[in-house]
């Protein structure tokens, strides 16, 4: 008798030449390596940039008001105008030199990031809009600008951030943004000048272990 026919298995590694499964994991793990070392080399760089920004602008309107006792005028237009003009300049310079991460991104991963931008605009209006409404309603200026107006809006946009960072599982990053949160929200016990003061301290003390944790990731990548 003829024993069995034989039958071929199309799509093997053996018959037509495919790759062998542990040669596949070895080149998607390569191809991730790739992506890390071109998406995330100057991602140090720019925590450490952002770091100087909260140092650097919070700074500079803890300085403006720091011999107001009590506090009654809040902070210098003119300190206001450096805050946000040093944060101009740090995208600014963000864009220009360093190649965005998501350049390329299409389908879901471009839809989440759509996603997040829409996220993190409404909070931050949001957020800025309710320190107008303190303001017209008579609420005091230690209230409005020296408390409220440094930590609630950064609350909310790294709220918003956290929720995108936590459904995609990026831990650390997640991990700074309660951080940050955290500063923000202790730091209003201690009146304007903690609000001010410590935020921007704090901040840019969490954004600099954030650069030398990226360091060690992508030294051992």
């Amino acid at each position: 008798m003829n024993g069995p026919p034989k039958v071929d298995h199309p799509g093997t590694a053996e018959d037509d030449g495919g790759l062998d499964p542990r040669e596949a994991a070895a080149l998607m793990d390569e191809t991730a390596r790739q992506a890390r070392r071109e998406f995330q080399p100057h991602a140090p760089h720019v925590a450490v940039g952002a770091a100087g920004v909260f140092l650097f602008g919070y700074g500079t309107v803890w300085w403006s008001f720091r011999d107001q006792h009590p506090y009654t005028t809040g902070p210098a237009g003119w300190s206001i105008a450096v805050l946000y003009g040093v944060i101009m300049v740090f995208g600014i310079v963000v864009s220009l030199l360093f190649p965005r991460p998501n350049k390329g991104v299409g389908g879901r991963a471009r839809r989440q990031l759509n996603g997040l931008g829409v996220a993190g605009a409404a909070a931050g209006i949001g957020a800025w809009t309710v320190q107008g409404a303190l303001r017209y309603l008579g609420y005091n200026f230690e209230l409005v600008y020296g408390i409220y107006g440094p930590t609630v809006p950064l609350i909310a946009l790294c709220a918003a951030t956290a929720g995108y960072a936590a459904a995609r599982e990026q831990w650390l990053e997640l991990g700074v943004l309660v951080a940050v949160i955290a500063v923000a929200a202790g730091s209003t016990f201690f009146g304007p000048w903690g609000a001010w003061g410590l935020t921007g301290l704090g901040c840019c003390l969490v954004l600099l272990g954030y650069a030398a944790a990226l360091s060690i990731r992508l030294r051992r990548a």
